[in-house]
């Protein structure tokens, strides 16, 4: 008994699609039918209804006509089709949270051109898209500069901003300041200059992050024992993080020579506080690298070298 054939009109009675619609599907090889009448008519065998049936369902689904050809031929699997549009559909519900958040925010009070600039600034970029402008700052700040790629992609990794599925207002605020900073060609050229001095004369940067580490650490105490920055507790943390940075380098350099400590003193007032404001904006985002939450800390470290090795004495012009 030969299988049933169905016209068009049939088909479209059936799948409850339009006529144009499978004629669209046939023209394009998504659903073509299996037969033609005498006449030339198309006709629909039951597999293609239920190709059909399947066609349907996945736009229904949301997934696009390039992935459901590659359903129908094989090369991919309904399990990933269906998993591709499951990722889609999820990211796509993080930002209308995160849109709805940044509304909220900017419904505080009467709205202001600020508030729907930040509205604009949450809500044009996706999560690898604010990750990519990560990555473009550090590519930028590295150019022409020997940085070892493994620490910069660490870098990368460890302050890329990750809004929440529901950020607050603090955090919406944080991620429009961070965006506004890394696009500052001012900051970028500031962090240049810090990175030549460090990698291209081959200091230790391993060495460099721990002895920092140790003077925020130490620095964190001072600071709960309310030292400040004028106090002898202050001078001996000091002079320990100078003794530390003398020994980066290669050279045996002394730490109570004048030259080395007006260089130190040089670099820390040439400081951009926008580089802690960085980290500190990180940890409002992400809560996780270590330096976000020793901005205090360190800035009661510069205010304390600045203040333990006096600037050099300008002579008279009179």
């Amino acid at each position: 008994m030969a299988k049933e054939r169905r016209s068009i009109g049939e088909v479209a009675k059936l799948t409850g699609m339009p006529v144009k619609t499978l004629r669209f599907y046939a023209d394009e090889g998504i659903v073509p039918p299996s037969g033609r009448s005498r006449s030339g008519y198309r006709l629909y065998s039951d597999a293609d209804v239920a190709k059909l049936d399947l066609v349907r369902t996945l736009r229904d689904a949301g997934l696009g006509l390039k992935v459901i050809r590659s359903v129908l031929a094989r090369d991919m699997s309904l399990a990933e089709a269906l998993r591709l549009r499951l990722g889609a559909v999820e990211a796509h519900i993080v930002s209308l949270r995160q849109i709805a958040a940044a509304l909220r925010a900017a419904l505080r009070s009467e709205p202001t051109e600020h508030d729907i600039r930040r509205l604009t600034m949450v809500t044009r970029l996706s999560q690898e898209e604010r990750k990519a402008l990560i990555e473009s700052f550090y590519e930028k700040v590295a150019e022409g500069i020997p940085i070892d790629k493994q620490w910069m992609r660490e870098k990368i990794e460890a302050s890329a901003p990750r809004l929440p599925d529901e950020p607050t207002p603090e955090q919406i605020d944080a991620w429009v300041e961070l965006a506004e900073i890394v696009s500052d060609p001012t900051f970028v050229e500031s962090l240049r200059v810090n990175a030549k001095e460090v990698w291209q004369r081959g200091l230790d940067v391993d060495r460099l992050q721990a002895i920092n580490t140790e003077a925020v650490t130490a620095a964190a105490a001072a600071r709960a024992a309310g030292a400040a920055p004028e106090s002898a507790k202050a001078a001996a943390v000091v002079e320990d993080y100078l003794a530390g940075l003398a020994g980066l380098g290669g050279k045996d350099r002394d730490p109570r020579d004048p030259t080395f400590r007006a260089g130190v003193r040089e670099r820390f007032e040439r400081q951009d506080p926008r580089a802690s404001r960085y980290w500190e904006l990180v940890g409002i985002l992400n809560g996780k690298h270590p330096m976000s939450g020793h901005v205090a800390d360190w800035r009661w470290i510069v205010e304390a070298l600045l203040y333990r090795i006096p600037a050099p004495t300008r002579p008279s012009s009179i």
